[in-house]
């Protein structure tokens, strides 16, 4: 779940809620920037000032998740929940998502399915609760569990072509890509000529067809749909035509606002073709967005190009701004270590 999200929970919830949370609202604007450590100074200037307590210590828990730190995350939003009210709202369930997601992180797989089913038994048709509960089951290898959710889900929202997607991915990850194919299939049956082009064309994209999901999504070449042109482009990829793909993320971006995925395949896509000046100028456009769930790869991305291009003392630069935002990307460590030796 995205951390932005969250943020507009709190500020639907908590901001105004007292005139005094200056820093508790300015905490969570910039967890909205992704400035994490930024937004743990300012909890805790709301901590000496004596400022929504629950509100604060939920809000360290989204910057802890910026981190990567799901120990400081968990203790946070548990610490957010006792300081609750006794009248169950939108936003004490959003925090035990959170929470729950902290488990997830951190492998404790029982305490995460333990939230979820609290919530879906207080709550029948929380669609989330039931997908989130099927995704740990997953991790359990309780697969006729999983899949029990999973159809709970669906019928909770039949026409949900992301959820069914969503749910291919997890099981392909957890080595059930052919049991969650079917899914797919049964899908594209069940809709027959109701689906629009787009979204057979998805549907054949993960279903590996890629030759169908380009018949299906080229129309989109020209299109306004980011994620229409990024499924496209990506299939592209996955048929071997680097060039092409390329310049469909160059005819999206040419056309349409800015879109940091799109920035982020871009340079991938032109890394692939060893053409790395242009790759970086992708990946710096990304990040010259701004916030955004792509901003950490792109950042890590812009200095393993630099490294390609022989720019050693910028990726180190680079690297030491990162890892002061990222301080636990174990991938980042090594590639520092590496860095040191240049």
């Amino acid at each position: 779940m995205s951390i932005l999200a969250a943020t507009a929970a709190v500020c639907l919830f908590g901001c105004g809620k007292k005139a005094q949370n200056t820093n508790l609202e300015q905490g969570m604007a910039l967890v909205e920037q992704y400035d994490f450590q930024g937004a743990l100074e300012c909890f805790d200037l709301a901590r000496l000032g004596k400022e929504d307590l629950q509100l604060t210590s939920r809000g360290e828990g989204l910057a802890y998740m910026g981190l990567g730190d799901y120990a400081a995350a968990e203790g946070a939003f548990l610490e957010s929940i006792q300081n609750a009210g006794n009248t169950l709202t939108a936003l004490e369930y959003d925090t035990n998502y959170y929470l729950a997601a902290t488990y997830m992180k951190q492998g404790k797989y029982d305490d995460a399915e333990a939230i979820y089913s609290a919530i879906i038994a207080l709550k029948r048709k929380e669609l989330d609760a039931y997908y989130l509960r099927a995704c740990v089951s997953l991790r359990k290898n309780d697969y006729e569990k999983a899949v029990a959710d999973f159809e709970k889900a669906f019928s909770l929202a039949p026409d949900n072509l992301t959820l069914v997607t969503d749910a291919y991915v997890e099981m392909e990850a957890a080595g059930f890509g052919e049991e969650g194919k079917k899914y797919l299939s049964d899908l594209m049956e069940q809709k027959g000529k109701k689906l629009s082009d787009g979204e057979r064309g998805t549907i054949y994209y993960y279903l590996e067809d890629y030759q169908n999901a380009r018949t299906y999504l080229d129309g989109f070449l020209n299109g306004n749909d980011a994620s229409k042109s990024l499924i496209l482009g990506q299939t592209y990829e996955k048929l071997g035509d680097m060039n092409y793909a390329t310049t469909v993320y160059q005819t999206y971006l040419s056309g349409n606002n800015p879109d940091a995925a799109i920035y982020n395949n871009l340079g991938m896509c032109l890394v692939k073709q060893e053409k790395y000046e242009e790759a970086l100028e992708a990946f710096e456009a990304g990040i010259d967005m701004g916030s955004s769930d792509y901003l950490q790869e792109l950042k890590y991305n812009q200095i393993v190009v630099n490294e390609y291009l022989g720019n050693f003392s910028q990726a180190k630069s680079l690297m030491e701004a990162y890892l002061q935002s990222y301080p636990d990307d174990a991938k980042a460590k090594r590639e520092n270590e590496f860095l040191q030796t240049r």
